[in-house]
C-alpha cells in the first residue's frame, strides 16, 4: 500500500521534476527486493551486524549467538524422514538492552554502518566479477592466440605443399649433375 502511494506521488507521468524518472526507478527497485525474502533476510542480517559495529564502536561489548533453524523436507525431495537442521551466525540485539540503539546519535551511527557494510559488499562484488572478466578475457586471449597458431601452421603447411616442385626439381637438377658441388676455377690474371 505504501508503494501504491509513493509510486503515485513521484510516477513521472503525475510529476514534471527533471529526476522523477531516476526516483520512480529506485522506488521500483526497492519494492522488489522487498517483496524477495532472501534479500530480505539478508537486509536484515547486514541491519543486525551494523548495530554491533556500531555498539562496538561505541565501546560496549556484545556476543554474538549461533541460530540454529530446522526447515521442513522439500517436497520434490525423497522423504527421509528427518528435517533439515540449517545453522546461521546470526547476531540478535535487543535495543532494550542497549539504549544507545534507541538515541538519535545511535540510529544515525547504525545507519552509517549499514552504508558502510552494503558499500564494501558492493566493491567486493565488484572486485570479484572483475576478477572473474578478466580470467574470461585472459582465455579468450589464450583461445584466440590457439587459433591463431593453428593458422599459422595451416598457411606453414599450405606454402609448403606449393613449393614441394620447386625443392624437387631443385634436387632432381642436383642430381643431374653428378651429385657433387662443381668448383668453379678462377682464372688468374697472369
Amino acid at each position: 500500500m505504501q508503494y501504491r502511494k509513493k509510486s503515485l506521488m513521484i510516477h513521472p507521468d503525475k510529476v514534471k521534476h527533471d529526476r522523477a524518472e531516476e526516483a520512480f526507478a529506485m522506488l521500483k527497485k526497492a519494492e522488489s527486493e522487498l517483496n524477495d525474502e532472501t534479500r530480505v533476510k539478508f537486509l536484515l542480517s547486514v541491519i543486525e551486524e551494523a548495530k554491533v559495529e556500531a555498539l562496538r564502536a561505541h565501546g560496549y561489548k556484545v556476543k554474538t549467538q549461533v541460530v540454529a533453524s530446522s526447515e521442513e523436507q522439500e517436497k520434490d525431495e525423497e522423504p527421509t524422514g528427518r528435517r533439515k537442521t540449517v545453522i546461521e551466525s546470526a547476531t540478535v540485539v535487543d535495543p532494550d538492552q542497549y539504549p544507545f540503539l534507541k538515541t538519535q546519535n545511535g540510529q544515525q551511527s547504525v545507519r552509517a554502518k549499514v552504508k558502510d557494510i552494503l558499500i564494501e559488499m558492493e566493491l567486493r562484488r565488484r572486485r570479484q566479477l572483475k576478477k572473474e572478466m578478466e580470467a574470461e578475457g585472459a582465455e579468450a586471449r589464450k583461445v584466440e592466440e590457439e587459433a591463431k597458431t593453428r593458422k599459422r601452421q595451416r598457411e606453414e603447411q599450405k606454402q609448403w605443399e606449393a613449393t614441394r616442385d620447386q625443392r624437387v626439381n631443385s634436387w632432381r637438377d642436383f642430381q643431374k649433375k653428378g651429385g657433387r658441388k662443381v668448383k668453379k676455377v678462377k682464372k688468374s690474371g697472369l
